[in-house]
């Protein structure tokens, strides 16, 4: 079961008064690129139902940060253009923070009784090969752990090694001690004693 919680560590410059960037594990990561796997009209109907703010604009950041994230850092059984080009819910375990109960694993698709070539989402349609009845049910195999033979496999989507800093627009990309220093002189920091950090626990509503 997904946790309720995630936590995020905030690198805050006291004298300045302001958060900076935020360093997040895998955890907070996977939650970002799971909102990018919703159609657009389920995840707006869900934060339309928690009096949630839609987050347009923050996702085509998600979009763009996923996009230029190196193939290494995903897990062996997660494609990355599947993740950016969702035809139907991308399914991983082990993603916190879950925006629904909806459970999209037990969606059905339904083949061709007499050729078995073509397949649609709804039963008894006629088949465009041989006109049969589109109606023998198959059940959905998702990219789970357990269904993943080649190596070890976490839950969620990225490996658990990495360390990442989120930006204020959920631009998100691996931490290094360049990026941190590059970061810190982008926001004119002069006194590091200045710097502070802080862990919090988020939840859907601090999230959206």
């Amino acid at each position: 079961m997904a946790s309720s919680k995630t936590k995020l560590r905030l690198i805050v410059d006291t004298k300045a008064g302001k958060v900076l960037f935020a360093e997040a594990g895998k955890d907070f990561i996977d939650f970002l690129i799971y909102l990018l796997s919703l159609p657009i009209a389920t995840a707006v109907k869900i934060l339309k139902e928690k009096n949630l703010n839609p987050m347009v604009c923050s996702f085509s950041h998600i979009y763009e940060s996923l996009k230029n994230l190196p193939e290494s850092f995903l897990q062996p059984n997660q494609d990355k253009n599947s993740l950016l080009n969702p035809r139907a819910p991308v399914y991983a375990t082990g993603i916190p923070l879950t925006l629904s109960d909806y459970d999209f694993n037990a969606q059905k698709s339904y083949k061709c009784s007499k050729c078995y070539d073509y397949m649609a989402e709804v039963p008894n349609l006629n088949c465009s090969n041989c006109k049969g009845k589109v109606s023998i049910g198959m059940s959905y195999v998702p990219p789970s752990p357990v269904n993943y033979s080649l190596g070890p496999v976490e839950g969620g989507y990225l490996r658990g090694l990495a360390t990442y800093i989120v930006m204020d627009n959920l631009e998100f990309m691996p931490m290094s001690t360049k990026m941190f220093v590059s970061l810190l002189k982008k926001s004119a920091v002069k006194d590091l004693d200045s710097l502070e950090d802080i862990e919090v626990d988020l939840g859907v509503e601090e999230v959206c």
